[in-house]
């Protein structure tokens, strides 16, 4: 026996009429020959013949007789089914149910009993929005509306048009309400069918569909709208249970017997095992959702009737500050590990935008920004932001410090988020309101971020005027940990330029201040940084001094994202050195810890380390997987950046394994996105990548080109270090066209650049290539002297040999 469950209007008959009509199997476990049933049988519980007219049509319709007394129909009829192989769909089995679930027929009671215990031969199943108090059911399926794919498809076949599966997804695939506004738009607009003509009706939300009388249709030949099919469940329930419906969808997400429990204040005395049994009835009657969880019941409204509980519930006001006060008393205490951690802080920053109490919100945000920063949840940051920036604009609260802070965050959302414009333009919307209410911190700190999203966009020059403008601030303000800030932030342009001594000069000013103030987590970033400077000068043994000195300070400190970057940039260093073991080492210590705390854009960059790492191992296909992995998370959490960074480490790995055309492919990938967001820097290093490509590939004059977009770049932002790169591809690409005046120039080129930026071993590449020019024109100006004084005598020799022919000939005539 088997039973289908679901909400009104779900589609349960119709599941139900597809499988009699096409005999769909529901059992995996039977044959395709076990589970036909020759004989099918429909019946409509609500019928007004009772279990005696079910079992008397039955006998009558496959011609098997029919007793005369009633006592004998159960009998008669188990007795066919058990002999001959039938199905027989029973529809609504919950008109058969008292309020309690129990039987208010006692015959259909005795014969479902008796058929689970002697019943095998026919297969009988049951449509209800409410489940027996009977057990024995071999399986239930719960229907919770049509996949958005699904739902676009019965729109579609209807000659609806719009974003069908995001209609879908809002009503939660709800098959009779998607037919319903389906029928209204094709009345409406028959030339237009729409779903954005809905806004022209007044149905621009769930709610309105919900109960506007215009959205009303046929449902069991009779016409109804959504609000009234679920009014038949509604109205079957005690007020207690009615009571409990309505005020729990105060929640909006799941919630447990304590939380419902808090918002009864009607019943003050109710035990919390009357509420978890009520709120187990709700679900019976598939009303909630129910789940086990950790040992404890967890309930949730799908978000169509979700939307009907609150459209019965009226004025939620006074319930909202009841769930307030319930989220205060349940939030947890650090340390954090997890968003669930903090799930009740979110919580309670709904309820306090429901209320518009906006600044309440704020401060209940802001109580977990920097948790949220640390562990990567940049979009859940960028939503919450933007909802408090979007109201703060409306109400034109031009002086209000949240609303500068709030845009503030926002664009700190964004930059984590790759999304760089974005950024800038709420920086920039911060920054006129600090000005404005004469917020000296406030406008540093709003430099500071400008000149970060300009630094990664490589646009350095801007990124340092900036940061020159916040450090000005805070020395005149006297915020000396904002002046160390500031130094680091000098430290980390000028490490991107490649202007390595700056950069070590800012780190160790900001390192100087850090260690008077007592700031251990900024110390152990410069030690990062400090690290990070010395790997690229190639002094390994300095940089990893420096990054063990910054793991120590945040495992002291408990700052585990902090840890996991430095097993990170130990694990950069070993890669550098060759140590390719201890580099897989670190770099699977440091994904560990981003995993543990959820930080999904750390996770990424490991999986993009630990792929380098294997390219260089030559083990292409894991490098490839850990960049496909990477790849993945940064679109998840929609980090453009880091998209483009996964898309160009797969390139150079088609690159290592001469998959050309595949490498180009990607580095194209990354181009089209660096030139997107802006970021000058990445869309240098794409044009070097697809130069490098065209050269294996023997298209020198296209590796030229490519190599000297990238040069353009890097000379306008600033970056000597690619530049110098840049230079030296040019020269190996000219020395193999024999450009060799031209070659040359370039390696000289690179070879300044690197002095300068005193990288001793990539001066000294630079001399080998142009030593090895130098001894390729030896054999040039040999082959070219033997062509200037060997051809005339040759000639001479040429013309004498002939002369001496004809001389011969002349003396054998004479």
């Amino acid at each position: 026996m088997i039973g289908i469950k679901g909400v009104g209007g779900i589609g349960k008959s119709t599941l139900a009429s597809k499988i009699f009509e096409e005999e769909i199997t529901l059992d995996p476990s039977l044959g395709d020959d076990e589970d036909l049933f020759p004989k099918r049988f429909w019946w409509e519980a609500g019928n007004l013949g009772g279990f005696s007219g079910l079992a008397r049509q039955f006998l009558t319709d496959f011609g098997y007789p029919v007793p005369k007394e009633e006592i004998d129909l159960q009998e008669a009829l188990i007795r066919q089914l058990q002999r001959h192989r039938h199905l027989i769909i029973i529809d609504n089995l919950e008109s058969l149910l008292g309020e309690d679930g129990s039987w208010n027929n006692e015959f259909y009671q005795q014969f479902f009993t008796a058929w689970i215990e002697k019943g095998d031969t026919s297969k009988i199943i049951v449509t209800t929005r409410e489940k027996p108090k009977t057990r024995g059911f071999n399986r239930w399926i719960e229907l919770k509306g049509l996949k958005p794919p699904e739902g676009a498809q019965l729109l579609a076949e209807s000659q609806i048009t719009g974003d069908l599966e995001n209609f879908s997804r809002r009503v939660d695939g709800h098959p009779l309400l998607l037919r319903l506004v389906a029928d209204l738009i094709l009345a409406e607009f028959p030339q237009n069918p729409s779903l954005e003509r809905l806004a022209d009706l007044g149905l621009g939300n769930l709610s309105q569909l919900l109960s506007d009388p215009q959205v009303v249709g046929s449902h069991r030949q009779e016409t109804v709208g959504i609000a009234l099919v679920l009014d038949a469940s509604f109205q079957r329930l005690s007020q207690r249970q009615q009571e409990l419906f309505t005020k729990t969808s105060i929640y909006r997400r799941e919630f447990d017997s304590p939380a419902a429990k808090a918002v009864m204040d009607n019943y003050p005395e109710i035990a919390l095992s009357e509420i978890t049994a009520d709120l187990r009835e709700l679900q019976r009657r598939s009303l909630l959702e129910e789940k086990e969880e950790n040992r404890q019941r967890i309930f949730s409204f799908q978000p169509l009737v979700w939307e009907y509980a609150q459209y019965k519930a009226g004025d939620q006001r006074e319930l909202h500050q009841k769930a307030i006060a319930y989220y205060l008393s349940t939030i947890k205490t650090k340390p954090w590990q997890t968003l669930k951690d903090v799930t009740e802080y979110l919580e309670i920053f709904y309820h306090w935008s429901q209320l518009k109490v906006y600044d309440s919100a704020f401060d209940i945000l802001r109580a977990i920004d920097d948790f949220l920063t640390r562990r990567g949840y940049y979009q859940t940051l960028a939503d919450y932001y933007l909802e408090l920036v979007t109201v703060y604009q409306q109400q034109q609260e031009q002086t209000n410090w949240n609303y500068a802070a709030s845009l503030s965050s926002l664009g700190n959302a964004y930059y984590f988020l790759g999304e760089y414009q974005k950024a800038i333009e709420f920086h920039q919307q911060s920054l006129a309101i600090t000005r404005e209410i004469g917020d000296r911190g406030g406008e540093a700190a709003s430099y500071n971020n400008l000149a970060n999203v300009y630094d990664s966009l490589g646009e350095y020059q801007k990124a340092i005027e900036f940061h020159q403008q916040s450090l000005a601030i805070e020395r005149e303000i006297g915020d000396r940990g904002g002046e160390a800030k500031s130094y680091g932030n000098l430290g980390n342009v000028y490490q991107s330029l490649g202007e390595y001594q700056k950069a070590i000069e800012f780190y160790q000013q900001s390192l100087a201040i850090e260690r008077e103030i007592g700031d251990r987590g900024g110390e152990a970033k410069s030690y990062m940084g400090l690290g990070i400077v010395y790997g690229s000068l190639g002094e390994y043994q300095k940089a990893i001094e420096f990054h063990q000195q910054s793991l120590a300070i945040t495992r002291e400190i408990g700052d585990r994202g902090g840890e996991a970057t430095s097993y990170n940039n130990l694990g950069n260093v070993y890669y550098s050195l060759g140590e390719y073991q201890k580099a897989i080492e670190f770099h699977q210590q440091s994904l560990a810890i981003k995993r543990e705390i959820g930080d999904r854009g750390g996770e990424a960059a490991s999986y993009n380390n630990l792929g380098n790492v294997y390219d260089s191992l030559g083990e292409y296909q894991k490098a490839i997987e850990f960049h496909q992995q990477s790849l993945a998370i940064t679109r998840k959490i929609g980090d453009r950046g880091g998209e483009a960074y996964s898309y160009n480490n797969l390139g150079n790995v088609y690159q290592s394994l001469g998959e050309y055309e595949k490498a180009s492919e990607f580095y194209q990938q990354s181009l089209a996105i660096t030139r997107e967001i802006g970021d000058r820097g990445g869309e240098a290093k794409s044009y070097g990548n697809l130069g490098n490509v065209y050269y294996s590939l023997g298209e020198y004059q296209k590796a030229i080109e490519f190599h000297q977009q990238s040069l353009a770049i890097t000379r306008e932002i600033g970056d000597r270090g690619v530049e110098a790169k840049s230079w030296f591809n040019l020269g190996l690409t000219y020395y193999k066209l024999d450009r060799i005046s031209e070659a040359k120039e370039a390696f000289l080129q690179s070879r300044e650049l690197y002095q300068a930026l005193g990288l001793a071993g990539y001066v000294q590449k630079c001399d080998d290539e142009i030593r090895q020019l130098e001894t390729r024109k030896y054999p040039l100006i040999v082959a070219f002297f033997l062509g200037v004084v060997m051809f005339p005598l040759v000639l001479i020799g040429g013309i004498i040999v002939a002369l001496w022919r004809l001389l011969k000939r002349w003396l054998r005539k004479a």
